[in-house]
C-alpha cells in the first residue's frame, strides 16, 4: 500500500460517490446504492464481515511462514452456482455490519499477529467502504501490503480507484466463454471484463515479485478452478491471460466440488478428472504462459503430446 493516510482518506471519498450510480462491477447497474440495497449484488452502502483471521490455506507467495490475513466479505457481485461461501457470499449468513472503525480494528489486529498481507476476500461490491476502513487503520500505523481476492468481474473505472492502494491482484479467470459465465455466474459479457481487468491490474502491479522470504511484494496472481468437461473453456482462458502478459502466474485449482446449486446442472455434478486438469495445463502451455501453478505449487507444464506414456500391458 503506497499511498499515506492522508491520500487514503482522499481517495475513500471519491469512491463513496460511486455508491450513488454505482458501477463498482462489470454489471454497471447504475443504481443508488446511498438508499439502501439494490443492483445485482442486492447491497447497500454498509459492509458485512462474515469473519477474519490469519489463514495458512493460500498459494505460498500470499503464505509464506507468517500466513495471509484474511478478511471474508458477505456478498458477492456475483452469482456462481457452484459457491463454496455462498452461505455469507450469497446467502449472507453470519455476517455482522461493521462499521470504518471496526473494519480499521480488524485490519489492524491482523497486523499485530504477524499476518504478511491483509487479504480482502469478495471485496468488490463494498471497496468504497473498504477504503474507508483502510484510510482509517492507516490513520493508527497500519502497513501490511493489501492483497485484492476478486471475481475478475471488475469495472476498469474502480479498480483505477485502488492504484496506489493494492499491491497483489488475486482475480479468478473463471470462464473463457461468455455463455458459460452467464449461465453458471450470471454474468454477461464475463470474457471482456476480465480481460479488461487484468490489463488494468497488470498496469498498475505489473508480474508477480517474489521477496527473499518467499513472499509476494507487488503483482497479479490468477487462478483458474477447472470444471468439469472443460465447462469453464481453459483454452479461452488460458490465451486471454497470455495476451496481457505471458510473465502473468496462474494458478490452475482442481478442487471443484459440486456444492450449492451446482446440481441443477448436470455438467457441473460431479469433481473434475485428472485429465481434465492436465488439459487446463496443456492449455497453459499452448498459450505460452511461463509461470504456472497447481493448486499452489509450481509445475513444469509438459505438452500432452511429448508426455511419456506407459508401457503397454503385454498380451
Amino acid at each position: 500500500m503506497r499511498l499515506a493516510a492522508a491520500e487514503l482518506r482522499a481517495r475513500a471519498r471519491e469512491a463513496a460517490e460511486q455508491y450513488r450510480a454505482c458501477f463498482l462491477c462489470a454489471h454497471r447497474c447504475g443504481v443508488d446504492r446511498t438508499r439502501g440495497p439494490a443492483g445485482r449484488c442486492h447491497e447497500g452502502a454498509s459492509v458485512h464481515l462474515a469473519g477474519a483471521g490469519v489463514h495458512f490455506g493460500e498459494e505460498p507467495p500470499l503464505v509464506g511462514a507468517r500466513g495471509s490475513g484474511l478478511v471474508l466479505i458477505a456478498g458477492c457481485n456475483l452469482a456462481c452456482s457452484a459457491c463454496e461461501t455462498a452461505a455469507f457470499s450469497l446467502l449472507r449468513r453470519g455476517a455482522p455490519e461493521c462499521s470504518e472503525a471496526q473494519l480499521a480494528a480488524v485490519f489492524l489486529d491482523l497486523q499485530r499477529r504477524g499476518a504478511a498481507n491483509l487479504n480482502l476476500v469478495t471485496p468488490t461490491h463494498v471497496s468504497p467502504a473498504l477504503l474507508a476502513g483502510l484510510a482509517r487503520a492507516a490513520e493508527h500505523g497500519f502497513s501490511l501490503p493489501v492483497v485484492w481476492n476478486c471475481g475478475g468481474y471488475e469495472s476498469v473505472e474502480a479498480l483505477r480507484l485502488l492504484d496506489g492502494v493494492v499491491d497483489i491482484y488475486l482475480p479468478d479467470a473463471k470462464y473463457g466463454d461468455d455463455a458459460a459465465g452467464f449461465r453458471f455466474s450470471g454474468c454477461g459479457g464475463y470474457t471482456a471484463a476480465l480481460a479488461g481487468s487484468l490489463r488494468e491490474m497488470h498496469r498498475q502491479t505489473g508480474a508477480l515479485q517474489v521477496g527473499p522470504d518467499g513472499l509476494a511484494t507487488r503483482g497479479v496472481l490468477v487462478r483458474h478452478l477447472v470444471l468439469p468437461e472443460g465447462a469453464a473453456a481453459p483454452d479461452a482462458v488460458m490465451r486471454l491471460v497470455a495476451a496481457v502478459s505471458s510473465e502473468m502466474w496462474v494458478n490452475v485449482l482442481s478442487q471443484y466440488r459440486p456444492v450449492h446449486e451446482a446440481l441443477r446442472f448436470p455438467v457441473l455434478a460431479r469433481t473434475v478428472e485428472s485429465v481434465e486438469v492436465e488439459a487446463a495445463l496443456d492449455a497453459a502451455h499452448r498459450a505460452g504462459l511461463r509461470n504456472v501453478l497447481l493448486d499452489g505449487r509450481p509445475v513444469r507444464v509438459v505438452p500432452a503430446a511429448t508426455r511419456r506414456q506407459p508401457p503397454a500391458e503385454p498380451c
